[in-house]
């Protein structure tokens, strides 16, 4: 994405189409040329007629000026414009996703699996390993199951909120049996669990734990 100030473009290329409109204005303003003059005996019979209506034979500058801003709009519309656009952090290394997977997150859970969903996608492009974890449903051991993207896509279903709270025992002696370097891309429930941050503590020395994103549940 090209930036200008506060404003983006997702199709930057399109804003050379901008290029031509000196061009097209030359165009329009250009004199068509003079008509060859034949002689042609039955225009005696049109002498003396009064035409009620006349024509200008150059455009008014200021509709050529409101047809070069309808033409500069579009194609600025189409080079897609962005508002103050985030700059994505694509990361590197393995990517573990978390979910709280708890009651909270019920009410939206089809938007947070947008959001897992869209993270494979961009983990998927970049050939990076991901594992996806619910903290509700903890992994027996402290490996992570980390695979390719794409593999988890046809398992994002068999993922649903539970009725119950993660364990903040359990969660704290799995979080501080990580070991190894990753990004973290933490999906929360949005309640204030006594246990939150426990990822960021368990960062050592050699390790690379990062949290690059929460999705909070939006409150009324």
């Amino acid at each position: 994405m090209w930036s200008i100030g506060p404003i983006g473009f997702t199709a930057p290329w399109l804003l050379l189409g901008l290029v031509a409109l000196p061009i097209l204005w030359l165009l329009l303003r250009a004199v068509p040329p003079a008509p060859i003059r034949r002689r042609f005996p039955g225009v005696a019979l049109l002498l003396g007629l009064e035409d009620d209506e006349t024509q200008t034979d150059r455009t008014p500058w200021w509709l050529l000026l409101l047809r070069m801003a309808a033409i500069a709009a579009a194609i600025i519309g189409f080079a897609g414009p962005v508002l103050n656009p985030q700059p994505e952090n694509a990361g590197e290394g393995p990517l573990l996703v978390l979910i709280d997977g708890t009651w909270a997150d019920a009410p939206d859970w089809a938007r947070r699996m947008d959001r897992v969903s869209s993270a494979l996608g961009q983990a998927a492009q970049t050939g990076r390993e991901t594992a996806i974890v619910a903290l509700t449903d903890l992994p027996p051991d402290a490996d992570l199951p980390f695979r390719s993207a794409g593999s988890w896509t046809s398992l994002l279903p068999g993922f649903g909120p539970q009725a119950w709270s993660p364990d903040p025992d359990a969660v704290t002696s799995w979080a501080e049996s990580l070991t190894g370097a990753f990004d973290t891309l933490w999906i929360s429930d949005g309640l204030a669990h006594g246990w939150r941050g426990c990822p960021r503590r368990v960062a050592g020395p050699g390790q690379r734990h990062r949290v690059r994103d929460r999705c909070r549940r939006r409150r009324a």
